[in-house]
């Protein structure tokens, strides 16, 4: 049960007016209570509230952007909210939210959401959490014919009547209200299956605008290999019924589920740079977006200081997706690359927000942890086991650090919260004395919390030697002529010789 209740079905109704980039709206939200309790949906500005309907044992105030709501008993309860108005655009999608009114390279309209860091709210009246999830929604839109429609999930209805569109689209998996999307431009449609692993087949569509069919049709050659990558890491796609598509916008991605945003122009790299810091050059954008439907859309944080999570587990599917098709070497290299974009500033779990550390900081954690599997086979098993155990589950921090403490050997929840709560990564302090036969490495972290516990690599040998380093002075000794160092590419600390 949510915190004010669960949210069960979404049904809308939405007419957009290009010319004034004003919508008319209507919402069905159905809410599941176990017991008498309030909740509060958040009214965009620009929006109105024209009417609600409403079941006995419901009553609702407005004021200003809240709408307070009580239930007077547990139960499910289904209300009807009739809204209008000129909805807050966003100014720089997708790190501003709000709806994105363009015009394409042919000037045709072209209309988009992204609202992941504002709420649903800007554009619908919705929870302030946006990490909570509808059950299913049908999202119904009334536009111009020339225009397509696309949305999450699968195709409902779709029908001409004179120069208006009528098109459905109806989900079958619980999805976050950030995620729920609308795409009406220009659109052409083209398709392909992808046969897996167990024989069944994937359905993948693309939605590029009409102008880009051709570039589309080659720069989305990558995704049939990215999904295989994936679901022999992560498992199954998870909205296999709904099908895998793209879509294009006029900002540069965003994950809603089932529908991916795509904006890179149809380049490698991000927009055609050089992301990766080391060469190694794929369409980022597809990569990244599309790794969110496992996780963050699939495995999902609970409540917004879990919310690294997602990032940080999908920036490390990037690093799957190169080892999957670049070979382990270059994967070391990309993983490793992330250490030019982290601050080390303020820490991920904190009350200041950490930047980009959630996405770099948090994925480097993740390699470290792998390390603490025996073998690569290992690691590949845990991590496959928490995506598929943890499929449609909203995870918290401590579920995510109990779960590893519980199913990789050496593992405990320090090791987690040494990374997450504090500024700076472990920084091993070391000393090599030379003796007659060899060397004397004496080691430790000097800012390990209690209890902490990390692999560290050490080039003196082939293979390397591995250690267990915490807070306390070990020692260990090597013979030969090669002076043991520290080897920070396998895991994530800084060295102060």
């Amino acid at each position: 049960m949510g915190k004010s209740g669960d949210l069960r079905t979404l049904l809308f109704q939405f007419k957009p007016d290009f010319s004034n980039q004003t919508i008319q709206a209507s919402v069905v939200q159905t809410w599941q209570f176990a017991k008498a309790d309030t909740f509060t949906l958040f009214v965009g500005e620009g929006l109105k509230i024209d009417s609600l309907k409403h079941p006995e044992g419901f009553t609702w105030k407005r004021n200003g952007k809240k709408i307070s709501c009580s239930v007077d008993s547990a139960g499910r309860y289904t209300i009807q909210l009739y809204y209008s108005g000129k909805p807050i655009a966003a100014k720089n999608p997708p790190w501003d939210g709000g709806l994105v009114w363009r015009k394409d390279p042919s000037g045709k309209n072209w209309l988009g959401v992204s609202c992941q860091g504002q709420g649903a709210y800007t554009w619908w009246p919705a929870p302030l959490d946006h990490l909570q999830e509808a059950d299913t929604v049908e999202f119904t839109a009334v536009y111009p014919s020339d225009l397509f429609f696309k949305g999450n999930g699968e195709l409902v209805h779709n029908w001409e009547y004179g120069n208006l569109r009528t098109t459905t689209w109806q989900t079958t998996y619980p999805i976050n209200l950030y995620n729920i999307t609308v795409n009406i431009a220009d659109y052409e449609h083209f398709s392909e299956k992808l046969l897996r692993a167990d024989g069944s087949e994937l359905e993948i569509s693309y939605y590029p605008l009409r102008v880009n069919l051709e570039k589309a049709k080659k720069q989305f050659q990558q995704t049939i290999p990215m999904l295989k990558c994936f679901e022999n890491a992560f498992g199954m796609y998870p909205c296999s019924n709904d099908g895998f598509s793209v879509v294009e916008t006029a900002y540069a991605g965003m994950e809603h589920q089932g529908a991916i945003a795509y904006g890179n122009g149809y380049k490698d790299g991000y927009g055609g740079a050089d992301y990766s810091g080391v060469g190694i050059l794929f369409d980022f954008i597809l990569i990244h977006e599309s790794g969110h439907e496992w996780w963050g859309n699939s495995v999902t944080a609970m409540n917004p200081e879990d919310f690294w999570m997602q990032e940080a587990f999908c920036t490390y599917a990037e690093m799957v997706y190169v080892n999957c098709r670049f070979g382990a070497q270059a994967a070391l290299k990309y993983i490793n690359a992330k250490k030019r974009l982290v601050d080390n500033i303020h820490p991920i779990l904190g009350k200041k927000d950490s930047g980009i550390d959630m996405y770099t900081k948090g994925a480097l954690m993740v390699h470290t942890l792998s390390a603490f599997a025996s073998t690569n086979e290992q690691w590949e098993k845990v991590l496959k086991d928490f995506a598929v155990s943890m499929k449609f589950q909203k995870v918290s921090t401590e579920m995510l650090v109990n779960w590893f403490s519980a199913n990789l050997e050496g593992v405990s929840p320090v090791f987690f919260y040494q990374y997450l709560t504090l500024a700076k990564p472990p920084i091993l302090e070391y000393y090599v004395r030379k003796t007659e036969s060899g060397f004397v490495v004496k080691y430790r972290i000097n800012n390990a919390l209690q209890g902490f516990e990390m692999p560290i690599f050490w080039n003196s040998s082939e293979p390397p030697k591995r250690t267990i380093c915490n807070g306390s002075w070990q020692e260990f000794t090597v013979s030969g002529l090669e002076e043991p160092s520290p080897d920070s590419t396998q895991t994530y600390f800084l060295a102060a010789p």
